[in-house]
Parts: structure tokens; C-alpha cells; sequence
């Protein structure tokens, strides 16, 4: 009887699990300044060093044989072994060393005066620096001159209601038989077409010359 009541308070009793000498796993609290700098666990980025700076938020690792890595711009980068550190319940207190400033770049030496000619002193406000004269602007083409003479054009179309376009676009209806439509157009050549169902399409290219008043006449067949 006593070998039993021995053996459930024996299994009723907990070890601390840090204590274990069979298990490995880690918990590691960051404390880093800044707070905001990158953490890479074996070069994969997980998180800035704040999201693991409590007990409650401690970055959990089944071993230690892990590394990470500290990193933000203008700070020096930061590497731990994790494996160097014998506990497994580790804080890191870590403080990035910032970057030294890169020294200013050196200054370009002037090229020496020609033979007989004396250095000009930059301080002096007699000095003035030489430089290539601009190359002159080109010379535009004047613009030419728009086309101010107009056409009148008369369209003489049958059947009324057939569609016409001029250069591809939609122009207008032909209105009621005997009634003609007026365009003013610049001289030149005109892709003309008219439609309507039932009747053969018309196409054709005319040319609008330079005169007061100019007549086309489309009948559309059926």
C-alpha cells in the first residue's frame, strides 16, 4: 500500500521543465534598443525586436542551436548564437552600435594653369569662371500657314434617311428628297460613303477643289 500511495505522489509531482536535462527547447526575451530593429532567425526575417521584448511574448525555439541576427539601417548588424548560452530561458540586452558617418568625399584638384598664366584666386570677385559659350537654338520652321479657304460643299443624296460619312465618320441622314446638304470643307480628298439597308452600299473618293461652290450628287440603287 505505502509503494503505491508513493508512486502516484511520484507522478503527481512537476519538475520545473528547465530542468530537464532531456528536453532543449528555449525561450528568449529581446531587449533591444531600437526596439524597432529586425530580427532574423537563421537569415529568415521574423518580426522586430519589440513583438519578443516580454516574458509573455519570448520567442519559443525547440533548440538552441539557432541564430539570430539584429539589423536596421544606419546600426551596425548584430549576430547571436544562441548555442553559446547555457540556460534556456535567455534574455538578450543588446545595443545596436550606429554606423560612422562616411568621411566627405575628396575634393577634386583643379587643373593646373597653362605655361606663363597666373592662377586666378576663386575669392577674389574679379574672378569669373570660364565656361563653353551655349551653341546657338536651332532655327524652327515657321509654321505653315492654315488653310483659310473653305468650299461650299452641296450633297444631293437618295434615298433620304441613308447614313453618310465622310473619312470613316457618321456625317448625317439625307433629309427628304429635294433637299440638299451643305458643307463647307477645305479643299483636298474626302473618303465618302452612304448606306441603308436594301440599297448597295456607296463608296467613293472625291476630290473638293478650290472654288466657291462644289456639287455631289449619290443616288443609292436597290
Amino acid at each position: 500500500m505505502l509503494f503505491l500511495v508513493c508512486t502516484f505522489a511520484a507522478c503527481t509531482f512537476h519538475l520545473p521543465w528547465d530542468v530537464l536535462g532531456d528536453y532543449d527547447g528555449v525561450r528568449v526575451v529581446l531587449r533591444v534598443v531600437p526596439d524597432d530593429a529586425d530580427v532574423l532567425l537563421n537569415g529568415r526575417y521574423i518580426g522586430a525586436a519589440y513583438e519578443y521584448a516580454s516574458s509573455r511574448m519570448a520567442l519559443r525555439l525547440a533548440s538552441r542551436e539557432n541564430e539570430l541576427v539584429l539589423r536596421k539601417k544606419g546600426f551596425r548588424e548584430q549576430v547571436v548564437d544562441l548555442s553559446d548560452y547555457p540556460t534556456r530561458s535567455i534574455t538578450l540586452r543588446v545595443t545596436l552600435e550606429a554606423e560612422e558617418p562616411l568621411p566627405p568625399a575628396a575634393a577634386v584638384p583643379e587643373s593646373p594653369p597653362a605655361a606663363g598664366e597666373e592662377p586666378a584666386a576663386k575669392d577674389d570677385p574679379a574672378y569669373v569662371a570660364k565656361s563653353e559659350p551655349l551653341p546657338p537654338l536651332p532655327a524652327e520652321a515657321p509654321p505653315a500657314p492654315a488653310e483659310s479657304f473653305l468650299s461650299q460643299v452641296t450633297l444631293r443624296v437618295t434615298p433620304e434617311e441613308a447614313a453618310i460619312y465622310i473619312d470613316g465618320k457618321f456625317w448625317a441622314l439625307a433629309p427628304a428628297e429635294g433637299q440638299d446638304i451643305f458643307l463647307r470643307l477645305p479643299p483636298g480628298k474626302y473618303a465618302v460613303a452612304a448606306f441603308k439597308p436594301g440599297f448597295k452600299p456607296f463608296g467613293k473618293e472625291i476630290v473638293v477643289p478650290r472654288q466657291e461652290k462644289f456639287t455631289l450628287t449619290i443616288a443609292l440603287e436597290k
